[in-house]
């Protein structure tokens, strides 16, 4: 195979396809004619004498060739994209633009607390944060659409580099006012004469939380089911009731919103972790690669002053 072959244009076609499942998807996305996308695929296919898709009803896939030269042309892509950024920051970190994949629970207070804390020191990085459930975390840690993900998990996943773990456990928020406020611990049967708040499912605390109760023969049914983190603690900071959630998620908004949280107490109710991710094998770009260090320092702090 002839790398002249390779011409930026048609691979950077192929790979929008190969992201996208169609050409008329991929079109829209590159703002481009699908015809366009059409010929240089198929000017592709005819100078490498290969198929690159298998044609299905509902869209395209890569055949085995197609998935080689994606790997490739993803992987030159990344470095492309790294070496461009290194190039700008030969001054030192004066610009760059650091890409984050997070779950929901950390945008309520680590993640903004983070990043004004570092453009304090390089004022002239920019962000881009993205909010999902795990698996769209990885999946833009896969696809290189963000250089970080931060997320719950239990088990880390094939293809990703864990850069930073530490143990989450679950707790149980609520005004100061409320009769378990000044529990040492919290058992899960405490919490069944009370309204409860919680994450909607299937996040993965949630799914935790859900289990705990089940092995021990419990039904506790939140009285308010959300997506927004900031929606159930402002629940609980109205009295509505108790929120299940981690100390590291809300530490800040405890102290400055009149809550207290009490651990729960049981078995397998701390076997959930924080990590951060990056795509395995992959080199960061420094701006990203700065400021991963940053927040791992970050989330090492708190769990020392917890």
């Amino acid at each position: 195979m002839s790398a002249r072959y390779l011409q930026d244009t048609a691979v950077r076609y192929f790979l929008e396809v190969v992201r996208c499942g169609s050409i008329s998807d991929a079109a829209l996305r590159l703002n481009v004619a699908g015809s366009a996308i059409s010929r240089q695929i198929a000017g592709l296919e005819g100078k490498l004498n290969v198929t690159l898709f298998e044609r299905r009803k509902h869209g395209m896939i890569p055949s085995a060739a197609g998935e080689l030269l994606a790997a490739w042309a993803f992987r030159n892509q990344l470095e492309t994209e790294r070496v461009s950024q290194e190039i700008t920051e030969l001054q030192g970190l004066r610009r760059g633009d650091v890409h984050i994949a997070s779950t929901a629970g950390f945008v309520v207070d680590l993640l903004p607390q983070t990043i004004v804390a570092f453009r304090r020191l390089y004022p002239g990085i920019r962000f881009h944060l993205e909010i999902g459930n795990a698996r769209e975390v990885s999946r833009r840690l896969s696809e290189g659409e963000s250089d970080i993900g931060l997320t719950f998990s239990q088990s880390p996943e094939n293809n990703m580099h864990v850069a930073y773990r530490q143990k989450a456990p679950l707790i149980a928020i609520m005004p100061p006012d409320h009769p378990l406020a000044k529990k040492q611990k919290i058992l899960l049967s405490q919490l069944s004469g009370y309204p409860v708040g919680m994450p909607s499912r299937p996040v993965l605390m949630r799914n935790l939380f859900d289990a705990c109760c089940s092995r021990q023969g419990l039904t506790i049914e939140p009285v308010i089911n959300a997506t927004s983190v900031a929606a159930i603690l402002r629940f609980a900071q109205l009295g509505g009731g108790i929120v299940i959630s981690t100390p590291l998620m809300v530490s800040h908004y405890l102290a400055d919103h009149q809550l207290v949280s009490v651990p729960l107490a049981g078995y397998d109710l701390d076997t959930l972790n924080i990590e951060v991710n990056t795509l395995a094998g992959r080199t960061l770009p420094r701006a990203a690669s700065t400021f991963m260090q940053f927040l791992i320092e970050a989330l090492k702090a708190e769990e020392n002053s917890a």
